[in-house]
This record gives structure tokens, C-alpha cells and sequence, in this order.
């Protein structure tokens, strides 16, 4: 399973944040299935950790969610406005001192980073691609990026992907990231940059217009949000809510067997 429509080109460069409502929906009801001796919450903060809102909101709602948390009152007017009719908690706002308990970023894929993980069945929402701009064959020692930290070990051919850390890439994992094309894993060569990042990708027949996944579900190669927390010394829910506003957001929905 992959939320990757291969034939998706939303923007000039290609950037593409597929969420899978299918996916959310599956999730919440997991999670509502075990939901004991108090409400569902949810936690909806900062655009439903980057995924959005409005359209995030009305699936928990549809799918066993009781309660939505939120931290900015703003939130609670979009909710309201979109007619979502569920009950919406503010932090700030609301008689909640400290957080509710809740679930939470299972909903979207992941488990509490210092506590338990994820219950089984649980699969992440979003898919983070954009395509290879550019393929360039180098000679063995060839420098790459800012500073030149990395040099070809050998003759290799490097990948040009235009995702860097303004789009939640985090720079912290250089020398240790890696992103997936078609179904095989390739190591960040040199610094991430701002815009762009490039892979080592050696003798592979790797073209222009082929789709580097820098995280999804994990399944086909790719690495998944918390592999990069794992490489940056950061969680999976800080590097879903960092994914830039200039990766648009695609929504797409399809039923999910577990």
C-alpha cells in the first residue's frame, strides 16, 4: 500500500504531501475500537500536524472521535464554520489546565515517542515526495554541497531532489537520511540544503521525472517521519508539522484492509 499517485505533479517542482483520508479513517477507528472508560481525543494541533485541519477534522468526526483538541481558538472557529459538528477542547482556551489525554499522534501514523508505540494496524497518513529534477554522472572524490562534507567514494551518478529543510526536510539528518526511488533506498550525499537535497544513487538507472519518497508508510523502501526523527534527534510529530506550505497537500481516499 502507498499513498503515492506516481502520476501526481501539483506544483512546477513536483512536491507532493499525499494524505491518505483512507488511511486517517482506518486509524480512528482503531483507536476508537479501544477507546476504554472515556472519550476519543484527538489532538488536531497545528493544522492536524501539518496534514490539515478542516479535512482531518470531518474524518475523525465521521470515524469515532469524541473530542478534538486544539490549541488556537481560530481552530475551533474553522471546525465550526466547515460544519463539523463535534466537540472541540481549546488548550488556551478551554477548562483543560494541561493537555487532555488522548491518543496522541497515533491517528496519524505514529506512537508516543517516550511511552508505548503505536497499537497494531496503525500505518502513517502522509506520503512526502517530489521528482528528480536532474542526474549528473561524477568522478570518484567529487565534493557535493555546502562545504563539500561528502565526496564520491567512486565514480556515481547524483540525483538532484528539490526538498530541503523549508520544506520540514530536517538538515540535522546530513550524513545520515536517505529517500527511496523506485523502491530503493538512496543516501543523502552532502548537506540538505534550503530547496534541495541530492542522492548518491550510484549505478542505478535513475532518470529525471523518477519520484524520491523522503517518507510514507515504510513499506516500499522509503523511510517513514520517524526514521528522521530517529536521524535528527527530533519525533515524528515535529517533522510532520514542519512540512513546508509550499508542499501542497493532496488528498486522496482509499479503502484500507488491515
Amino acid at each position: 500500500m502507498s499513498a503515492l499517485d506516481p502520476a501526481a505533479d501539483p506544483t512546477p517542482t513536483g512536491r507532493d504531501a499525499a494524505i491518505d483520508l483512507g488511511v486517517f479513517r482506518t486509524n480512528v477507528s482503531i483507536l476508537a475500537a479501544r477507546a476504554v472508560g472515556g472519550p476519543l481525543v484527538i489532538d488536531m494541533t497545528a493544522d492536524a500536524y501539518g496534514h490539515g485541519l478542516v479535512p482531518l477534522a470531518r474524518v475523525a468526526a465521521e470515524s469515532g472521535a469524541d473530542i478534538l483538541s486544539v490549541r488556537d481558538r481560530s481552530d475551533v472557529e474553522s471546525i465550526a464554520d466547515a460544519g463539523i459538528s463535534i466537540d472541540v477542547h481549546c488548550w488556551h482556551t478551554s477548562r483543560f489546565a494541561i493537555p487532555p489525554a488522548g491518543s496522541g499522534i497515533a491517528a496519524f501514523g505514529f506512537g508516543w515517542e517516550l511511552t508505548d508505540g503505536a497499537p497494531a494496524g496503525i500505518v502513517p497518513v502522509m506520503t512526502l515526495s517530489a521528482p528528480v529534477l536532474s542526474v549528473k554522472r561524477v568522478p570518484e572524490g567529487h565534493g557535493v554541497s555546502y562545504g563539500l562534507v561528502y565526496r564520491a567514494a567512486r565514480e556515481t551518478s547524483l540525483a538532484l531532489v528539490p526538498l530541503g529543510y523549508a520544506d520540514g526536510i530536517p538538515r540535522g539528518a546530513t550524513g545520515s537520511g536517505w529517500m527511496a526511488i523506485n523502491g530503493r533506498q538512496y543516501p543523502i550525499a552532502g548537506r540538505i540544503a534550503m530547496d534541495q537535497v541530492v542522492l548518491d544513487v550510484g549505478d542505478a538507472a535513475v532518470e529525471p521525472g523518477d519520484r524520491a519518497v523522503a517518507f510514507g508508510p515504510g513499506v516500499e523502501a522509503e523511510p517513514t517521519a520517524a526514521d528522521w526523527a530517529a536521524h535528527s534527534a527530533s519525533t515524528a510529530g515535529e517533522i510532520l508539522a514542519r512540512i513546508g506550505r509550499r508542499v501542497p497537500r493532496r488528498y486522496i481516499d482509499r479503502e484500507v484492509s488491515r
